[in-house]
């Protein structure tokens, strides 16, 4: 169960420094403020003493300044709470491994055992068919005569094709072709399970992998402990 632990727990305990966009935001701010600020003084020096400017204006523009640099501030406070939040979830994530999960998902990783494939029909279907397809997307089984009636189906898939070879070890995914008695397409949902083979973390998204199949941690629906 390989993954790459040590860099989860060291990203997870950095420290959040500014965001790049952060940072030019302010920049970009401070610029046009000191371009404020040189404009100004040149007016003020400039004017006529016996019609002297309005402050209203120039006040408010510097007010404004200051809730933009305290938005673009506040902002960025946000990126880090969030950062932190996903790195937290990946950290945890960690303890998925070797768990077996169910997901909404529609692909299985194949192993050379059988393997069960889940699908939900929210309406009678007066057909359904069920297509298997390997990892390049090509179809390998046809499975016709499929349950049609209200709610969850499950099958097992024995990891053969058509002509009844036993295909390689791999990720295959599944999907129904159903439709009602006025040949209207039923689009189903699925479920798949497996075994947590690794975690991993991209930066933004926590992903728990069952061998070569990628499962998105908000796609869990329920997580079962073997060695219990």
């Amino acid at each position: 169960m390989a993954t790459d632990l040590n860099s989860l727990l060291s990203t997870s305990t950095n420290v959040p420094t500014q965001s790049s966009k952060q940072t030019e935001a302010l920049s970009s701010l401070a610029n046009n403020f000191d371009n404020f600020l040189t404009i100004l003084t040149t007016q003020l020096q400039n004017q006529d003493p016996l019609s002297p400017m309005d402050t209203t204006e120039f006040t408010n523009q510097l007010v404004m300044f200051a809730d933009v640099e305290q938005s673009v501030r506040q902002s960025g406070q946000l990126e880090d709470l969030i950062k932190l939040n996903r790195q937290s979830e990946a950290t945890a994530a960690v303890g998925y491994l070797g768990q077996q999960i169910k997901a909404d998902y529609n692909e299985v990783n194949f192993q050379g055992e059988s393997v069960k494939m889940s699908y939900n029909l929210p309406k009678e279907a007066k057909s359904a068919t069920m297509e298997i397809y390997n990892g390049a997307g090509e179809l390998v089984r046809l499975v016709t005569n499929m349950p049609t009636t209200v709610g969850d189906h499950e099958i097992t898939w024995d990891g053969k094709d058509q002509s009844g070879n036993v295909l390689p070890n791999g990720p295959y995914s599944f999907q129904v072709g159903a439709k009602d008695e006025d040949d209207v397409v039923i689009d189903p949902t699925y479920k798949t399970q497996g075994i947590v083979t690794a975690v991993e973390f991209d930066g933004e998204t926590t992903t728990l992998m069952m061998g070569a199949v990628k499962i998105p941690l908000s796609k869990v629906l329920h997580v079962e402990d073997l060695a219990a």
